[in-house]
């Protein structure tokens, strides 16, 4: 706990924390800073991804938005299909990609970690504009009125049973989006060899 607290005060211009694997230490992908002139005292948006929520909604406070990548507070990770023989309520799994590419962080080398690749947070951000996903997170995210609940309890069914891909590129596939441009060369094979 004392890891993630000294993280985010060390991160005053606002970070996505990610498990290191270790707990002594956090990764960071930083907030996409403001446009000068930034006020002063300017606190950035926090975010944690983290599957233990209890212990962090304890501790961090309301101006800090935990997420889980297993989808039982993460209406996206909530919407991939389930793992087979997975233990009930944590039979999924969300990439930490999708957490980059759906927040005020900045998205691109050397701002992520190595372990995340900059082309799936690409594929991520293009994949999240489906006008179903849009339509399944603005149900959960947009303040509620009137409007929205009859429309949410329309809907119920439909955002129920509506599944994304864990995978940003099949996801792109199934909505039927385009493929964003990728910095990563396509993989053609190996080169030939011999005499």
């Amino acid at each position: 706990m004392r890891a993630v607290l000294v993280a985010i005060d060390n991160t005053p211009d606002g970070a996505l924390l990610l498990p290191s694997g270790n707990y002594d230490q956090w990764d960071v992908a930083p907030a996409i800073p403001p446009p000068p002139p930034i006020p002063h005292g300017y606190r950035g948006p926090h975010a944690v991804l983290f599957t233990n929520l209890g212990m962090l909604g304890m501790n961090l406070g309301l101006d800090v938005r935990i997420v889980d990548q297993i989808g039982l507070a993460n209406p996206l990770a909530a919407h991939t299909a389930r793992i087979t023989d997975g233990r009930i309520g944590h039979d999924k799994n969300l990439f930490p990609d999708w957490m980059i590419a759906d927040g005020p962080w900045l998205k691109r080398y050397p701002y992520i970690p190595r372990y995340i690749d900059q082309d799936w947070v690409a594929e991520a951000v293009e994949a999240l504009k489906c006008p179903q996903t849009d339509a399944m997170l603005s149900a959960v995210r947009k303040p509620l009125s009137p409007r929205l609940f009859v429309s949410n309890m329309l809907h119920s069914y439909e955002f129920t049973t509506y599944r994304i891909d864990r995978v940003p590129r099949f996801e792109l596939a199934r909505c039927g989006l385009p493929m964003p441009k990728l910095d990563t060369p396509s993989y053609t094979g190996l080169p030939a060899t011999g005499p």
